[in-house]
């Protein structure tokens, strides 16, 4: 049944995956078209690039759920009937494959690759060596939209003409700074944020805080902070700016790191810069408050809830006497998921129940292992 529903509005996660997609990483190519789905874009080309990214990471099975789903939504759509043919004919099903590909040459006569491969099967003697020698290629081009090729080339040419300008606005007038915080505003604001110069950071008679720095450890952390949100290398920051935050640092100067946790960019699955192992965050929960992690392991004490789900997660699991430990997981979203299924969990790691040794995690992505 062909989708009545139409998106004018340009989706970022299906720009991301394409881009990705053009640069070969075909992972988090995958990981972007996947969100657009949960956002409820089915044009074909986001189940298009999902089958052709599968293809190009060995997934045939990947690449089948989503030509087929494709279809569902897109019913006729010549390119994914050429994905799906493709996988027919993998599948050692060529009856299938042919049926589909008159299909589309009833809609457009002139496929010269399709006529090109039925031409190969009629002369090939040994149709399990034309199935093994078959390329994705030989059928559909794999190549990315053409807008999406062009793209880099736009990029370069409108990036040399602004290095121009800006280099004359440089040279003629003194708008060059105010130029770049306009491009840059994060960058910029990032920038004005500074320590007071000569100024007492460390409290030495400081009681009941978790870590001691003197002043010069206080500004080579405020300096390195600023340079891991630079490198967006979020867990990390988070961690010492967590440290920072019980620390016998002076109030005011507290809240000039605190103003730096407004700068940290969220993280994905694909970008995470540190990824903590349970037993660390156990050993100092307040430091790892906030940051991101990335943990498989087994379902247990799943519980359906109002938008969502909720479940202890068996970190690492190997067998019933053999965990890292025990993770609460709360989502949001409709999942598909059951007891004892091993899963990889994407989330931000909350707070610590000390009595229990439980750690509590609210996910952002679940992924079926």
């Amino acid at each position: 049944m062909k989708s009545k529903k139409k998106h004018k509005k340009s989706n970022p996660e299906i720009k991301r995956g394409l881009k990705y997609y053009r640069k070969k990483q075909y992972l988090k190519a995958i990981y972007h078209l996947e969100k657009a789905l949960r956002e409820g874009r089915t044009e074909p080309k986001v189940y298009l690039y999902l089958g052709y990214s599968s293809l190009k990471t060995g997934d045939i099975d990947g690449a089948r759920r989503y030509f087929r789903g494709g279809l569902i939504h897109n019913e006729g759509n010549v390119d994914l009937l050429k994905g799906l043919s493709y996988i027919y004919l993998k599948d050692e099903r060529v009856e299938d494959a042919i049926g589909l590909w008159g299909e589309i040459l009833k809609k457009h006569p002139l496929e010269r690759k399709i006529k090109k491969a039925l031409q190969k099967l009629r002369m090939s003697e040994n149709i399990n060596e034309f199935i093994e020698q078959s390329k994705a290629e030989d059928f559909f081009s794999m190549r990315p939209p053409f807008f999406t090729r062009l793209k880099p080339y736009i990029v370069g040419v409108s990036v040399l003409i602004f290095v121009v300008i800006l280099g004359l606005v440089f040279y003629v007038s003194p708008l060059y700074e105010r130029t770049l915080n306009k491009i840059f505003p994060e960058a910029a604001r990032l920038k004005q944020v500074e320590l007071p110069p000569n100024q007492k950071l460390a409290s030495e008679d400081a009681e009941k805080v978790l870590y001691y720095f003197d002043d010069k450890e206080l500004r080579n952390s405020f300096v390195k902070v600023k340079k891991l949100i630079y490198k967006n290398k979020t867990n990390q920051a988070i961690i010492l700016l967590n440290k920072i935050m019980y620390s016998n640092a002076l109030p005011l100067v507290k809240e000039k790191f605190k103003v730096l946790y407004r700068f940290i960019e969220p993280l994905d699955p694909l970008s995470i810069d540190y990824n903590p192992g349970f037993h660390e965050i156990t050993k100092d929960p307040v430091a790892f408050k906030g940051v991101y992690v990335l943990w498989d392991g087994r379902i247990a004490n799943l519980v359906k809830i109002k938008n969502g789900v909720e479940f202890d997660l068996l970190v690492n699991y190997i067998n019933e006497d053999t965990i890292a430990g025990i993770a609460h997981v709360k989502l949001h979203g409709k999942y598909y998921l059951e007891n004892r299924q091993k899963i990889e969990v994407f989330g931000i790691y909350r707070d610590y129940d000390k009595q229990d040794g439980k750690l509590f995690i609210d996910g952002i992505l679940v992924k079926p292992l």
